[in-house]
């Protein structure tokens, strides 16, 4: 409205880039918000492969116990005798949980075939959790660009204020009314009424 009014148009530029701030910093959230979705799937995505890489190796103990007579293996490897109390851990405990069935490969001497399955499990382990950080630290972002963006809308709003003081002494109150409108505060009767007609 300022621009189409003589005069008034130094209050459209007034308030212009603080306007333009808030959008990018609006943009900022929105691919924030999308960044932490992506992290989040990488977290899932890891910890169902570290889930595959530890029944793996439940299976292989099994296997090696039927091809070995004698002292079993799965019952060192997994004390309780089933691999859920791992993979069913929460997202963050799950690694330190494999990590435990990790030190517990220290019972097999050099050259037992079991030993091959170290490498998959340190590397799952590893790979959950570099995206438990990552997903950690989208987190913090998201909360920083929220944060800014706050800040943004508080300077915008300023600036209104700042145009308004300035159009009423220019132009007088009932003028600068017209330019810088208050929003009306809608009842939800009122509110249901108009999404109702619309």
């Amino acid at each position: 409205m300022c621009k189409q009014v003589p005069g008034a148009e130094k209050f459209a530029t007034a308030i212009q880039p603080v306007v333009d701030k808030l959008k990018e910093k609006h943009q900022i959230s929105v691919n924030a918000f999308d960044d932490k979705g992506a992290a989040y799937d990488n977290v899932v995505l890891k910890d169902t492969m570290l889930d595959d890489v530890i029944r793996d190796i439940s299976d292989a103990a099994k296997q090696y116990d039927r091809k070995n007579v004698g002292r079993g293996i799965y019952t060192d490897l997994f004390p309780d005798g089933k691999t859920t109390t791992i993979t069913n851990a929460s997202l963050g405990k799950e690694p330190d949980k494999a990590d435990q069935l990790l030190q517990r490969f220290n019972i097999f001497e050099e050259g037992n075939p079991m030993l091959t399955q170290m490498a998959p499990l340190t590397t799952a382990i590893a790979d959950t959790r570099t995206a438990l950080t990552a997903y950690q630290q989208a987190i913090t972002d998201e909360k920083k660009a929220l944060a800014d963006e706050a800040m943004a809308q508080e300077d915008v709003v300023r600036q209104y204020e700042f145009n308004y003081l300035d159009a009423a002494k220019l132009f007088g109150k009932k003028y600068a009314n017209r330019l810088f409108p208050k929003t009306p505060r809608i009842k939800k009767e009122e509110l249901a009424e108009i999404t109702e007609a619309v």
